[in-house]
């Protein structure tokens, strides 16, 4: 008996979208990735093919953030996006990481790590522009002083719309996957990785190490799956509603949403009304809590002939006050670790003060994107309480460019923050 065969060809226009298709339906309803997402057509073309750039943060001799158990952000953050990378991939991601062993970026090293961070910054940026990803998606941990500080939080820059809603996508399904975490989306626009990406970026702070009970989480294979599963359908999440909004305007003739900050995603203004008396100054410190990741003022009466001081002098006192630290009856929790002093300070016509401090400020730092920015606005804020300053340069070892934990690069004057500020009522 004779046999007829049938052969059938398809297009690869046809096929990858099909295929796509098909393996973005099982994954999702797939019990290990519980999720409510329909899947459609239109969700294989809101993800087929994108690029998304994975940033595993510090490595090599930069370990990051340390455990008090042991365990690094180097190999944490790298573990955690290579599970990323291959939950990306199973549904037609394109990803890209910027680091897939243990190592810097950077070329040429100094022996300091403040100095030559921002060549490894700066080639993050690069591997994501040369793949021309539509995302990054920079993971790191967080560490403070105080060991009761808990709960993954993602950061946006402000001037960014789309990185908002990004980040917003992945902090709901972090809360929803890990369990309670009150901590609220936030911008950092001083964080050098948001400020240079010319696509959506969000720096995912995982947990603090710094938290022995959230150490030992973070420790867990079940758990860093979870944390990548969260990151994942966050992402996903924001995919989907983009490509929907975007098709709707296309639909209706409109102008899709761009690049613009969206109400609520500018940095927030506090009207303070502290004041300081005569011989007295304003000191901004970490909060007391788990939920006062802000800066916090203390009035502290100023030692010796303060108040007859010429600038230069208070602001001396000022930094040298930082440095020691909150009161002995204070809540309140220390910005600068110990270790540090004061090399120099000069004020210029301008208005900048130039604060020249030991290689002790950044050496010695307990490491944490967010911890980062409160040293750094603690310094700002509280010698801005001084109205002749302006602005300020912080020096480490005289070197100006330089950075206290990997986030932000301080080559810049930098003006006062009050959306860092938390003011008690």
């Amino acid at each position: 008996m004779s046999r007829i065969f049938v052969v059938v060809w398809f297009s690869k226009a046809f096929v990858v979208p099909a295929l796509a298709l098909i393996v973005i339906s099982g994954l999702l309803a797939m019990t290990l990735l519980r999720t409510s997402f329909e899947a459609t057509s239109s969700l294989a073309d809101a993800v087929c093919g994108k690029v998304i750039a994975i940033d595993p943060g510090h490595g090599g001799t930069d370990p990051g953030a340390i455990g008090r158990g042991g365990l690094t952000e180097k190999d944490l953050v790298l573990d955690i996006a290579k599970r990323l990378a291959a939950l990306m991939n199973r549904v037609a991601i394109y990803t890209v990481l910027t680091r897939e062993g243990d190592r810097t970026l950077a070329g040429g090293q100094d022996a300091d790590i403040a100095y030559w961070k921002r060549e490894d910054l700066d080639k993050r940026i690069e591997a994501a522009r040369n793949a021309h990803a539509d995302l990054f998606i920079s993971i790191h941990a967080n560490s403070f002083p105080e060991p009761m500080w808990s709960g993954a939080q993602t950061f946006y820059h402000s001037k960014s719309g789309d990185s908002k809603h990004l980040a917003s996508a992945i902090q709901e399904q972090v809360v929803a996957r890990l369990g309670p975490n009150l901590r609220k989306i936030k911008p950092g626009d001083s964080y050098y990785i948001l400020r240079t990406a010319t696509m959506p970026a969000v720096i995912v702070e995982v947990g603090f190490l710094s938290n022995p009970r959230e150490e030992a989480m973070l420790g867990d294979p079940d758990y860093r799956q979870r944390m990548a599963e969260a990151i994942f359908h966050g992402t996903v999440e924001y995919l989907v509603e983009k490509y929907r909004s975007e098709k709707s305007a296309r639909e209706s003739h409109l102008k899709p949403p761009g690049e613009a900050a969206t109400g609520g995603g500018s940095l927030k203004t506090t009207d303070l009304t502290l004041r300081a008396e005569e011989g007295e100054m304003i000191l901004y410190f970490g909060g007391p809590t788990n939920f006062d990741d802000s800066l916090m003022p203390e009035i502290r009466k100023a030692p010796g002939d303060y108040s007859r001081a010429d600038l230069r002098r208070k602001a001396i006192c000022i930094v040298r006050e930082l440095i020691s630290g909150p009161a002995g009856e204070s809540v309140l929790s220390p910005t600068i670790p110990k270790g540090t002093s004061l090399r120099d300070l000069w004020i210029t016509p301008d208005g900048v003060a130039h604060v020249d401090f030991s290689s002790g400020l950044s050496k010695n730092h307990w490491g944490g994107s967010r911890s980062e920015e409160l040293t750094v606005y603690s310094i700002v804020n509280s010698l801005t309480e001084l109205p002749d300053i302006k602005k300020v340069q912080i020096l480490i070892e005289g070197r100006k460019g330089s950075t206290i934990a990997g986030h932000i690069i301080l080559d810049t004057p930098l003006g006062r923050d009050e959306g860092l500020i938390e003011a008690r009522k």
